[in-house]
Parts: structure tokens; C-alpha cells; sequence
């Protein structure tokens, strides 16, 4: 049983009448009584009653009306609701974002996003690289935006990163630290027993640790967020290494930037999602905006 033949079914018991319900349905009068002889086919019962000047249900035909009329009616119903998802009346994007990129931007993509697609849901997920690399494969996310992550486990995971931008990497001082006289330094000026570090599963610990060499962070100051390591180093306990971006707009109270010499350490910010997989309409649509902004405003350290 197929849905053009349910169609062709209804439009006969409608208008009573072959020649019309062949005009309704957008084709000759042989191909829809073709449907018709099919349909009854599969059912082994006759539908209609052919009278000279009329056409009229026969019992089986009254048995099969009401349920027809469920079935396009909710094919109708599918078709609508994909169609204004196409169109982004409403649908959804769920994706995750790290805590360092977050308050850069978010804000200046979700406002004129929402004002132009108010119907669309936005689910956001803020965490740590490694937890977000596991919803994207557990395809609880469409996609997540991450700073670097290991070859290894996107192969592993058969996952695509796509660089968005790159951003420097500088170091953050207490005021009164030495450094702080300097224009520019080198690693080499790092003391790793001074260095703050996120904790595990940051992906910025892992950038810092790889940058200066630090091969155990566990005698070292840990926290969680980048607002209280900078509150930390502020508070003359150590120095830290942070995203330029991430801190172009932070309340810098006691702290001084220090950037390092060229070449500079950089981090790429870049959207994680499963290899092959499509986004679907309304996250295809954020992404570009993404994208857009990433080309107009944060394309540094290159």
C-alpha cells in the first residue's frame, strides 16, 4: 500500500468521480485508476461501486476511508514539520562550547540568531574539551567548539576539527611580578613551579604543560574556571598561560599580559563533529554565522 494510491483512493470517494479525482491529483484518468486497481489488489477487496453516473463507496471502501485519511493527514503533518524546519521556522541546534571561548562568542552571535529564528531552539553545553568530545560521539551534541585536540582521538573517534581561528597564547602576571618589565619573554622565562594551571581535561592545561615543558601538574595551584586563575595570579600565587581572546574583555585587577616573542604560541579554536555527518538545517545555518564572524574579527596569530 503506498501513499499515492491512498491519495487517488480519497480524491475518487471525494468527488465521486474518476475523470475528477484524476484532475485533483495532477494525472490522467487511466494512471489513477491504475492506483485504484492496485490498491485493491493488495486489500483482495473491491472499494468503490461503479454506477453509470456515479461512483460510491462499497463496505470495504467505508473500512479503509477512515484510516486513509489518518495516514495522509499525518504524512501531511511530517511533511509541514520538516519543511518549516527547512526554513527555520523551528528545529533546534544542540552543541557545546569550552568555558575559554564561551563568553566571546556567544553573546555576539546568539542575539541577532535568536531575533531572526525566535522558533529555533538553542541548546547550549558548556564544558570541558573532553567531556564535549565524548557528547559529540555519543551524538548527544551536532557539534562542539574546542580549542586543539589530539590527532590520536580523532582518528580514534573518526572525528573532523576545522580550524575556525587561531588566537595567541600570553602569559599572565601578578603587577609586581619581575616579568612585567619585560616587553617580551620567552617559555624559557617560565618558572613551572609558579605556573597556575585548569584542571585536567581542559584542553588549555594541556597547552600550557606542552608549552612549558611541565610534565606533572599535580604540586601546582589547579582550578577550574579561567576567571579565578586569573583572580589567582592577580593575587600574586603564580602566573598563568591564556588565550588573548579569552581575555581581551576580563577584569584584569593586578594582573599584567606579557606577550612572548615571535614566533608566539598560538591555540586554534575549531569545530569538532563527526566525520561525515550532516548538521542539520538550523545548526548548518549557526555554523556559517560562526564561520563569518570567525573570518571578520578573530583571525589573529597566524
Amino acid at each position: 500500500m503506498e501513499l499515492t494510491q491512498l491519495k487517488c483512493f480519497l480524491a475518487v470517494a471525494r468527488e465521486k468521480s474518476f475523470t475528477r479525482a484524476a484532475k485533483v491529483c495532477c494525472m490522467t484518468q487511466p494512471s489513477l485508476s491504475y492506483q485504484i486497481a492496485r490498491l485493491e489488489e493488495e486489500l483482495g477487496e473491491t472499494l468503490f461501486l461503479r454506477k453509470p453516473r456515479s461512483i460510491e463507496l462499497r463496505k470495504a471502501g467505508m473500512l479503509l476511508l477512515e484510516s486513509a485519511v489518518l495516514i495522509v493527514e499525518e504524512q501531511a503533518r511530517v511533511v509541514s514539520k520538516f519543511r518549516k524546519r527547512e526554513a527555520l521556522v523551528d528545529g533546534e541546534v544542540r552543541y557545546g562550547i569550552i568555558p575559554t571561548v564561551a563568553p566571546n562568542l556567544l553573546p555576539a552571535l546568539l542575539g541577532s540568531f535568536r531575533q531572526e529564528y525566535p522558533g529555533v531552539r538553542l541548546m547550549v553545553r558548556e564544558s570541558k574539551t573532553s567531556q564535549l568530545l565524548r557528547e559529540v560521539v555519543a551524538g548527544d551534541l551536532e557539534f562542539a567548539i574546542v580549542s586543539d585536540v589530539e590527532s590520536s582521538l580523532l582518528k580514534k573517534f573518526s572525528l573532523h576539527l576545522t580550524p575556525l581561528y587561531h588566537e595567541r597564547l600570553l602569559m599572565a602576571v601578578p603587577s609586581a611580578h619581575p616579568i612585567c618589565g619585560l616587553s617580551q619573554v620567552t617559555p624559557k622565562a617560565i618558572d613551572e613551579k609558579e605556573l597556575i594551571f585548569l584542571s585536567g581535561g581542559n584542553c588549555l592545561r594541556d597547552q600550557t604543560m606542552k608549552l612549558c615543558g611541565a610534565v606533572d601538574d599535580q604540586s601546582f595551584l589547579v582550578c577550574e574556571q579561567l576567571p579565578t586563575q586569573l583572580s589567582m595570579v592577580g593575587a600574586g600565587l603564580g602566573i598563568a598561560i591564556v588565550p588573548e581572546i579569552a581575555v581581551r574583555n576580563a577584569l584584569l585587577k593586578g594582573v599584567e599580559l606579557v606577550h612572548f616573542q615571535e614566533p608566539a604560541p598560538t591555540r586554534m579554536v575549531g569545530l569538532l563533529k563527526k566525520r561525515g555527518s550532516k548538521l542539520g538545517v538550523a545548526a548548518s545555518e549557526f555554523v556559517a554565522r560562526l564561520k563569518k564572524k570567525a573570518e571578520e574579527q578573530w583571525r589573529v596569530g597566524e
